[in-house]
């Protein structure tokens, strides 16, 4: 009987242990959305603005943008055009679902000055979510693509670079290519 026992206890003993290595695998799904997440969530400041061959930078456009607990918030300073000013404060949420990262905004104000004269709107840019691949996860790089690779994060541990490939008017200049790199200035919001 003891020994029934003995040879019991080992058997469960090396069924809990394998199943402990098993779970923290680093290939498993838990660590890889947690890769994810560690690499995304966090609060950045705009470091330059480049429109075609148009380089901007603080404090010409400044910005700063946050994502934590499917939560984000933009909020940017465009100054470039001094006749033409324009903040935007928007607030809206993202998911990650498998290798499908969504982001949309929910609440927007959206103020622009032309000539001395401050105009408010509050529509949001897009209602539904716009969703990037997941197409690379390392310890030190994420990697999101739309639309055939035209839209393209890249987000490090230091940084966040948003690359579109073909902007739209709302996004760049019309040139053709339009980039934004934030620098990482928290992990929290």
């Amino acid at each position: 009987m003891c020994r029934t026992m003995n040879v019991l206890s080992l058997f469960l003993g090396a069924l809990v242990m394998s199943s402990l290595v098993s779970c923290g695998s680093s290939d498993s799904d838990v660590s890889r959305q947690d890769k994810i997440e560690r690499l995304l969530e966090g609060t950045y400041e705009l470091a330059s603005w480049n429109d075609g061959a148009d380089e901007f930078s603080p404090p010409d456009v400044k910005g700063r943008i946050t994502f934590y607990d499917g939560k984000s918030v933009f909020i940017m300073h465009n100054s470039i055009d001094l006749k033409n000013l324009t903040t935007l404060a928007w607030m809206g949420e993202y998911q990650l679902v498998g290798d499908t990262f969504g982001y949309r905004y929910t609440n927007a104000s959206t103020f622009k000055t032309k000539d001395g004269v401050t105009t408010e709107t509050n529509q949001v840019p897009w209602t539904e979510f716009r969703e990037f691949t997941v197409t690379e996860v390392t310890d030190s790089l994420l990697k999101f693509e739309a639309n055939g690779g035209k839209q393209v994060f890249e987000i490090g541990v230091d940084q966040l670079i948003y690359t579109d490939f073909a902007p739209a008017n709302n996004v760049g200049s019309g040139s053709g290519f339009a980039s934004r790199v934030w620098n990482r200035i928290s992990d929290k919001p």
